[in-house]
């Protein structure tokens, strides 16, 4: 089989790229190795809850154990279906600071400045309310929340009285602040990259689609990418290309498959057996992810929790709403609101954000509401000092790589997990919440030693599913790619999705995945015009 365009991956980058590079008339084949969207909870907002460990629908990644967490494994959910993570995830639309990409272009980035990504912000979203600087009229579709819990208005009161603002759009350009969170929804149901994008691409003839296909190496011929060899249905087949390949496998598959491509540290894939075809030590390296300590707090009434309202017979009737309304707790994400707050003096930009919603899970953990009322507050770091790694585990394409992300490794990010808890918890003490919220459950307010607090942190706390950088972009000689995107040292190769960032945005990272790709699919419809 030949075609244009390989896109390796139907993930968000993957499902943006087979559709604008089709719509400029390049024919495109998509290599996913999931199947199709069909799972009934993939469409309801709320069974993000049913799908962080889905043994069909996920990879089934667990992380190396690390001292710096407590020695757990932990589970690192990323999607095996049609839309990838935007098919599995919490389903918030959010937008980074524009310093994030400002810095970006410092970095040796160039055309990647906040002023260069926001057109492909306005360009991928349909924000029916608009405002500034708001797309209203691109494939993804951005809801506000279908129902508000009463519970926010006092969340947003008592932002208020500890000094920061409360913003009527969490996009608009102002990021420090309160403000309810927004969801890739239209109507009742999710609206995932694969609905936005890859459905309607499918009905051009030139847009191939083989799912269920594991992506085995990619073939590199005289220095070029032409292809790339796969197993379907117990078969290998080799799929090329003419004008070049797209790895969009997301910050864990791509460099998992340059590594058994033979493209990576030469040292170390030659201990597996794997003849190195390009020496690049910096693929697999400078993993980045957002690391959550949840704190639960118990509420005075069950008003302002919808714990009940998730549980039988209660759940009966929510579902009901939910399919003749679109309202209800099952068009809920885990985010119902963001707080974005600067806890240090002289900072451009926040350095701490806080999710939450008015539920609250049994030990803390997603999956069994507790039985009194009660909400979580999850705290995490912006912008986290520490890097971990993907490496390989064998050279078996079929084997998990080996997940590092040695979150908390870096002394600063401790210490922004203390200033974090001390937010919530000044957060939660505000006079207007008083008569609403009746104590702190977890960690628990006999915990004030900042020693025993870190220790918390570091048993219970866990990832916010925002794995990136690990075959970043920049202009120094230890990127991997430069600032097209293209592979150093390999024509014909390019990398599109969360692992190119140099550096993690202030934000849940999908929207900002979207906007590369938008920009990506850009720059290869030039480039092949200019061929």
């Amino acid at each position: 089989m030949m075609v244009d365009h390989i896109v390796l991956g139907a993930g968000s980058a993957g499902c943006v790229l087979a559709n604008r590079l089709s719509a400029g008339g390049a024919s495109v084949a998509v290599i996913e190795a999931g199947g199709p969207d069909r799972h009934p909870y993939i469409h309801i907002p709320a069974g993000y809850a049913r799908l962080l460990d889905h043994k069909r629908l996920t990879w089934g990644y667990r992380t190396a154990p690390d001292a710096a967490t407590g020695g757990r494994a932990l589970d690192y959910p990323r999607g095996r279906v049609w839309g990838g993570s935007s098919s599995i995830n919490g389903l918030g639309h959010v937008r980074g600071d524009p310093s994030d990409y400002d810095l970006w272009a410092q970095k040796g980035c160039t055309g990647w400045s906040w002023a260069d990504l926001l057109p492909y912000f306005q360009r991928h979203e349909s924000f029916a309310e608009g405002g500034e600087g708001r797309g209203t009229a691109g494939p993804q579709p951005v809801s506000h929340l279908a129902e508000r819990p009463a519970l926010l208005d006092g969340f947003a009161a008592a932002a208020e009285a500890i000094g920061l603002p409360v913003n009527a759009d969490m996009n608009g350009p102002r990021r420090e602040g309160f403000a309810t969170f927004q969801q890739t929804r239209r109507g009742a149901r999710r609206v995932s990259a694969a609905r936005a994008y890859l459905v309607p691409a499918l009905r051009r003839p030139q847009v191939t689609l083989l799912d269920h296909a594991l992506a085995l190496r990619l073939v590199i011929e005289q220095g070029r990418c032409t292809g790339v060899l796969i197993r379907r249905g117990g078969e290998e087949r080799l799929i090329r290309a003419r004008a070049g390949v797209v790895l969009s496998a997301g910050a864990i598959g791509s460099p998992q498959l340059l590594l058994l491509s033979g493209i990576g540290p030469a040292e170390e894939l030659a201990a597996l057996g794997i003849a190195p075809v390009l020496d690049a030590p910096g693929i697999g390296r400078n993993l980045q992810d957002h690391y959550i300590t949840r704190l639960t707090y118990r509420l005075a009434s069950h008003r302002y929790s919808a714990n009940r309202r998730i549980t039988w017979p209660r759940l009966g009737w929510e579902v009901l709403r939910w399919a003749t309304r679109g309202t209800g707790v099952l068009t809920w994400s885990p985010g119902m609101m963001s707080l974005f707050a600067r806890t240090e003096a002289g900072l451009e930009a926040p350095d701490i954000q806080v999710n939450g919603g008015p539920i609250s899970w049994a030990e803390g953990r997603i999956g069994e509401p507790e039985q009194e009322p009660g909400c979580t507050l999850g705290v995490w770091q912006c912008r986290p000092q520490s890097r971990g790694s993907v490496t390989l585990a064998s050279a078996r394409p079929e084997d998990s790589p080996i997940i590092a992300p040695r979150f908390l490794t870096a002394p600063a990010d401790a210490a922004a997990v203390l200033r974090g808890i001390a937010l919530v918890r000044r957060w939660m003490a505000a006079p207007p919440l008083a008569g609403i919220v009746a104590g702190e459950v977890r960690p628990g307010p006999a915990i004030q030693d900042e020693a025993e607090l870190l220790d918390f942190a570091r048993r219970t706390g866990g990832t916010v599913y925002h794995p990136c950088g690990t075959v970043r972009m920049g202009s120094d000689p230890e990127a991997p790619l430069d600032a097209r995107l293209r592979l150093r040292g390999i024509e014909g190769l390019r990398v599109v999705d969360a692992s190119v960032f140099p550096d993690i945005p202030i934000c849940n990272i999908n929207a900002t995945v979207l906007s590369v790709a938008e920009k990506a699919a850009d720059m290869i419809l030039e480039d092949q015009r200019a061929a």
